[in-house]
């Protein structure tokens, strides 16, 4: 066999490996198809489902503006702040919180005013910070005491405490 002959021979080898690849790849791709089209109507309708029980968990939610709490405070769920940060300021942050005030003779109407009061505080104290300052759990600490302090300085101490209940960062 002359050096030409060994050449082609090994250059076949090739096209069958190739041709292996593109078989094993078509066999793949028609398997994930034919998953997608068994199971995923099961997964829309479980996804739909999920979503309208968030949705109605969220109105009962809203609904409440206080609820008792225990001893003599009520809980007054704000509504959710969202904002830009002041560096770099294409972040955002969203908070939700509420509050646990002190007394349960307290009136709805002034329920809903000190709720807005400690919103615009939630607010304007947010556009304040930079995204280091809410990295880490000693930096998220030191953002519950100053929103405590807020609150009970809009509230004149009626404010026991103001709890986080989700904060995001994006």
């Amino acid at each position: 066999m002359s050096g030409e002959e060994k050449a082609k021979e090994k250059s076949g080898g090739g096209k069958g490996a190739m041709i292996g690849f593109l078989v094993a790849t078509l066999v793949a791709a028609g398997a994930g198809a034919g998953m997608g089209f068994v199971l995923g109507p099961k997964f829309a309708a479980g996804a739909t489902s999920h979503a309208k029980e968030e949705a109605a968990a969220e109105e009962k939610k809203a609904e409440k503006i206080a609820e008792p709490y225990a001893g003599d405070s009520m809980v007054v769920k704000l509504q959710p702040v969202t904002t830009n940060l002041r560096q770099p300021f294409r972040s955002w942050v969203r908070l939700e919180g509420a509050l646990i005030v002190k007394g349960k003779e307290a009136e709805e109407k002034a329920l809903e005013e000190l709720g807005a009061l400690v919103q615009q505080d939630v607010l304007a104290y947010l556009r304040t910070l930079a995204l280091k300052d809410l990295e880490g759990a000693s930096n998220l600490t030191f953002l519950r005491d100053d929103l405590n302090e807020r609150a009970r300085l809009r509230s004149e101490g009626r404010v026991a405490e103001f709890v986080i209940l989700s904060l995001v960062v994006e």
